[in-house]
């Protein structure tokens, strides 16, 4: 599915392969005022190449979009889980190809909700993000027949094998460095 399609997002910025000696291969060249990239409000986020929605995400991270995306942005370093890893080099094979990365952000307003907790009850703002990704994917689902390819969990897809190995690998080359 093409991004045009969605009648709902904001372009956030395009993905770049970085020029510099980071272990990280891709950068992210925002196009939206600070407050919008600081907005904390529940946000879905489309991962696009040439257009064509690869990857459809959520998240309530605090830091909005900026830091949602720093986890994908940074994901050759530190403690990266699988996906993270993954779509990071995902994200680079496309660039390396020529293709035209983007991001693309869906919110919605928070509301006030009554929000039970373990003996409490509390009046609080909430942000539907969990169901807005839910409603997205299965908006996508019903046009497409399955979900966007980097869905891997959703489409009962294993993550490319290879990619799979070399995040074993990082892990077990950190382990090693980390007892010296």
């Amino acid at each position: 599915m093409h991004y045009n399609a969605v009648t709902n997002s904001i372009l956030i910025g395009e993905f770049l392969l970085r020029k510099d000696k980071s272990r990280n291969f891709i950068t992210m060249s925002f196009k939206v005022q600070r407050e919008i990239l600081k907005n904390e409000d529940g946000r879905v986020y489309l991962i696009c190449s040439n257009g064509i929605i690869k990857k459809i995400g959520g998240s309530q991270s605090k830091g909005g979009i900026e830091s949602t995306m720093s986890f994908y942005l940074n994901s050759m370093v530190g403690s990266p889980g699988k996906p993270r890893f993954i779509l990071h080099l995902l994200i680079r094979d496309e660039l390396l190809k020529g293709n035209h990365c983007t991001l693309h952000m869906i919110t919605s307003p928070k509301v006030i909700s009554h929000v039970n907790g373990l003996y409490s009850k509390e009046i609080i703002e909430v942000a539907a993000f969990k169901e807005m990704e839910n409603l997205c994917k299965k908006d996508y689902f019903k046009k497409m027949g399955r979900y966007p390819d980097w869905n891997f969990q959703e489409n009962n897809d294993d993550y490319p094998k290879d990619y799979s190995l070399l995040h074993n690998e990082y892990h077990k080359i950190r382990l090693e460095n980390k007892d010296e």
